[in-house]
């Protein structure tokens, strides 16, 4: 499984780019950094986007993506994978024409650029060549992390979540949980405003991380809001039992 990371962080400024993770050539998760990063002959490849919640920073470039393969696009419209809440958050507030033209009735109802797949928390689904289930998060809104799996390989992405429970239990379950990409996004400075928005900081990271016993998977932290990056790097470096890679924008990590 390769995955490219097109942006993995909470906010933006210049060399900071909000969350997108490309699997293979044809998988997305998420959609806050797409186009000003990949080729439109790349963009042209993706055939399915999965999105965590509707929060801009995981959803922003859905808009610019169509707009850039609408003319070019040929054969099976862009998919785009979430539960029913989150789909129907993106359809009201982004393709509405209003916001965005609405790319999933263009050119026609029956040959629309983009589809909806709407995926239930809990069960399985084909999605390209991978088999990915959502389960549901903690955010203050609808969220899920995905399950992804490719032969024995299993990579987690819990999107935005503070703490949570579902997802441990789930993950304490799979022989082959190789990865976790997990959020801290404020430092331990600020609790407060980390349990009202719904997010990590790095003590409560070090607990969730704990929930999984004795498994001991690769786990890749992102979604640092640039601003705390260098206070949240320093904390982080202080839980010790999990070797964490902090990742970046623009690295290729093989699982």
């Amino acid at each position: 499984m390769r995955i490219r990371v097109l942006g993995c962080h909470g906010s933006q400024l210049p060399d900071y780019n909000t969350t997108s993770f490309l699997i293979g050539q044809n998988v997305l998760v998420d959609a806050g950094t797409v186009t000003t990063v990949l080729s439109l002959k790349e963009q042209l490849k993706i055939d399915y986007i999965l999105i965590t919640h509707a929060h801009l920073d995981h959803v922003r470039d859905l808009m610019f993506l169509a707009d850039n393969i609408y003319r070019q696009r040929k054969g099976n419209p862009l998919v785009i994978v979430s539960t029913k809440g989150i789909i129907e958050a993106i359809r009201r507030h982004l393709f509405n024409n209003v916001i965005w033209p609405d790319f999933s009735r263009i050119p026609s109802t029956k040959t629309p650029l983009i589809k909806f797949q709407i995926i239930k928390p809990g069960r399985k689904q084909i999605i390209g060549d991978f088999r990915v289930r959502a389960v549901n998060v903690h955010h203050v809104v609808e969220t899920v992390g995905y399950l992804i799996e490719s032969k024995n390989k299993t990579v987690i992405f819990l999107g935005d979540t503070g703490p949570t429970e579902k997802t441990w239990q789930v993950a304490k379950k799979i022989k082959s949980l190789n990865a976790v990409f997990i959020e801290t996004s404020l430092p331990d400075s600020m609790k407060d405003v980390a349990n009202i928005t719904g997010h990590l900081t790095p003590s409560y990271l070090q607990v969730e991380l704990k929930k999984l016993k004795g498994k001991k998977p690769d786990i890749y932290l992102y979604h640092m809001k640039p601003s705390y990056h260098e206070v949240i790097r320093k904390e982080v470096s202080a839980i010790k039992d999990r070797k964490i890679n902090i990742i970046k924008d623009g690295q290729i990590i093989r699982i």
